[in-house]
Formats: structure tokens, C-alpha cells, sequence
């Protein structure tokens, strides 16, 4: 009779509370107040489904329902506790149904996770895609060559290209025939790698992050779909760096104290820096920098001079200050020594290079920076990619 009576007590207390936590009658349920899934961009999530509890009419059925919805949660637990291993078991010999069970695994864990564990799993799901890809290898042979011409007019390859291919490398081409998160992409200088689709990535975990780490892996997600570099120039529009330093720049001011505040601080200072310096293979403007290549560069930077409380609108003013200074000017105003650091001769190209350096002192993207912001959706340290 204690064990009815104690069952009956739990299964009241239960249902007032779920049914405090419902919407009321007249007020539309959305996704986020849905007890059996929660929809992104790339996945369905599944979740303890809570209706048996709220539907049990007798303290077995009541019983019965927390059982099993305890059972499932005990599960999910000890599963997510072994996530981490069974992703650094990922590697270049791994299928991509090995991928899958990883991401079933995490549409598991990623509700019952705290933000630590998120972040960490983030970081190694993102490793593990390098690993199963072989993101450092770079293929520059000709079969390579001759199979991804063939994919670029859509066709599909024969057996003899096929076979002249390593393994690995065949296994993965399968995968991008097929429609696989899996693509080839070219890095330039002749080279070609697998990548994946980073928009899937941060959209397995967007649901579950703040804000601010929410819009940081959605952004580079975007941005680094792509490459930013191709053999030292700039493989996006002038207008691609000026949006890029802006929403970093808004990025900032808006999330200050943000967990990825650091990155995004170096990502600025590189779309700042190639916004005004270009790179050896591009310019924006006359080799002198007294004159913009096109008439849309020259309004894009003067609209950023409008912006308030802006560190590019400071940067743009004295760019355009710098630029309608004659020769003269500037060696008087930023004298250039005869030689360089190295003890080379300044050619004449460089000179206004250097002198803009003086005017516009902004940190070089090569020099003591030892992460790459430009591969993934979070930024890595070099020495462990």
C-alpha cells in the first residue's frame, strides 16, 4: 500500500510539473518547446521523449514510463562519456559510416552537454574530419589531375582512373560521386585536397552554443568553405575583405569578453591588413598607393571612414591621408632607411610599402602568430593540424 501510495505521489507531482512547463491552450507551440525533436540545418536531434510520463493513467504505467526514460538517459550518459575516444579513433583509414555513428552519437549528447564538453567535442569532431580526410595532404600527381577533370564536367570516372589512384584516394573520390559531405577542393599552385562541408559542422552544434560561439563557428563556416589564399594572392573580392573586417570588427564590439574574442581579434587584424597592404600577388591600388585600381575601392574605403567607434574608420582615414601625400612628402614625413632589416637595398617598389607601415601600423598576419583562423570552423595552432 506505501509503494501505491508513494508511486501515486510521484506520478502527481510529476504531471503538475510538466504540465506547468506546457504552453498554455491558446498559445502555439514552436520547435524549441517540442519534446521529440529539435530541427537545425543539417540534422534532426532526437530527444527523451516525456509524453509516456504526462500520459500515465496508473502508478505501473507511471512506473513503467520513468523507468524506461530513466533507461535512456543512463544510456545517453555512458555513451557520451566514451564520445571523445571514439572520435580520436577516427583516422585515414576509418569509413564514413564511422562518421555517422559519431554524429548519431553526438545528436545524443549535444542536448545533456554542458559548454565545456560541447566545446570540446567541437574541436575534436573538427579534428577528426582532418584526420579522415588527410587535410595536410596535398594531391599534385597527374591521375589526380585527370580524375578531377573528369569530375568537373560532371562525369563519372572509369575503372582505369579509378585504379590509378591510391586506395584511400579512390575511396574518398567514391564519396564525393556520391554526394558524401566529402568535396575536393582547389588550394592553388596546382594543388588539390578533400575538404567537407563546413556549414553541416557548425550546424550539428549551433543549437547547443551561446551566442557568441554560435555566430563565431557559423561566420567562419562561411568564410572558410573556401580558400583565402591562392600562390600569395587574394583568392576573394576586394568587397569579400571589406565585409569580412566588418563583421569581425562588429563581432568584437558586440561580444568583447566572447570566448573566441582572441580569434576574432586576429581575424580582423588580418582583413584589416589585406584590406590596406594587399599581398605580394595583390594590389588595390598603383604601385606608388596614390591611386585605388578601380572607383568601387575608393568609395568602400571611404564609407568605412563613416563608421563610429571604429578602428577601421581610423584605419581608413589615414590610408587615404597617407595616399594623397606626393613622394616628398612622405620621405620627409616617413624617412626610408637605405637599407632593410636584413641589410638588403629598398627597391622602389617597396619603399612606399614601408613608408605606408609607418602611417599604418597595423600587426602583420605572418609575424608571431602561430594559429590558422582560415581552414575550419574554429582556429587551430599550427603545430598540431
Amino acid at each position: 500500500m506505501q509503494k501505491t501510495t508513494l508511486a501515486l505521489m510521484m506520478g502527481a507531482s510529476l504531471l503538475f510539473a510538466m504540465s506547468a512547463c506546457q504552453p498554455p491552450a491558446d498559445m502555439p507551440e514552436t520547435s524549441d518547446n517540442s519534446d521529440t525533436t529539435v530541427s537545425t540545418s543539417t540534422q534532426t536531434v532526437k530527444q527523451p521523449n516525456t509524453q509516456p510520463l504526462i500520459e500515465a493513467k496508473t502508478p505501473r504505467a507511471l512506473t513503467n514510463a520513468l523507468v524506461e526514460l530513466s533507461e535512456k538517459q543512463l544510456t545517453n550518459k555512458l555513451v557520451c562519456t566514451k564520445l571523445s575516444n571514439a572520435m580520436k579513433d577516427i583516422d585515414d583509414k576509418s569509413k564514413i559510416e564511422d562518421i555517422h555513428a559519431i554524429q548519431r552519437q553526438l545528436n545524443a549528447c549535444l542536448p545533456i552537454a554542458d559548454n565545456v564538453e560541447i566545446l570540446q567535442w567541437l574541436k575534436e569532431y573538427q579534428a577528426l574530419y582532418g584526420r579522415f580526410l588527410g587535410s595536410t595532404d596535398y594531391m599534385d600527381n597527374e591521375g589526380f589531375y585527370d580524375a578531377v577533370d573528369t569530375m568537373e564536367q560532371g562525369k563519372r570516372l572509369s575503372v582505369k582512373q579509378l585504379k590509378a589512384l591510391s586506395p584511400r584516394r579512390r575511396y574518398l573520390i567514391e564519396l564525393v560521386q556520391s554526394n558524401a559531405d566529402v568535396s575536393v577542393l582547389d588550394v592553388g599552385e596546382g594543388m588539390f585536397m578533400f575538404h567537407h562541408d563546413l556549414k553541416a559542422m557548425a550546424g550539428l552544434f549551433i543549437p547547443y552554443l551561446p551566442n557568441d560561439q554560435a555566430k563565431f563557428i557559423q561566420r567562419m563556416a562561411i568564410d572558410n568553405q573556401d580558400i583565402f589564399w591562392n600562390d600569395a594572392a587574394v583568392a576573394v573580392s576586394f568587397n569579400e575583405v571589406v565585409a569580412r573586417a566588418v563583421f569581425w570588427e562588429n563581432y568584437i564590439q558586440r561580444y568583447p569578453k566572447g570566448y573566441f574574442s582572441q580569434d576574432a581579434k586576429y581575424l580582423l587584424d588580418l582583413y584589416r591588413y589585406v584590406l590596406f597592404f594587399g599581398s605580394d600577388n595583390t594590389q588595390w591600388t598603383d604601385d606608388a598607393i596614390h591611386e585605388f585600381l578601380e572607383p568601387e575601392y575608393k568609395r568602400m574605403i571611404m564609407q568605412l571612414t563613416k563608421r563610429p567607434n571604429s578602428i577601421l574608420a581610423q584605419d581608413a582615414q589615414k590610408f587615404l591621408k597617407f595616399a594623397v601625400l606626393s613622394d616628398s612628402e612622405r620621405q620627409k614625413k616617413y624617412p626610408v632607411p637605405s637599407k632593410d632589416d636584413n641589410g638588403y637595398k629598398i627597391d622602389d617598389w617597396a619603399i612606399p610599402r614601408y613608408q605606408l607601415t609607418e602611417a599604418l601600423p597595423i600587426p602583420s598576419p605572418w609575424e608571431n602568430n602561430d594559429r590558422n583562423c582560415l581552414r575550419s570552423v574554429i582556429c587551430v595552432d599550427y603545430n598540431v593540424e
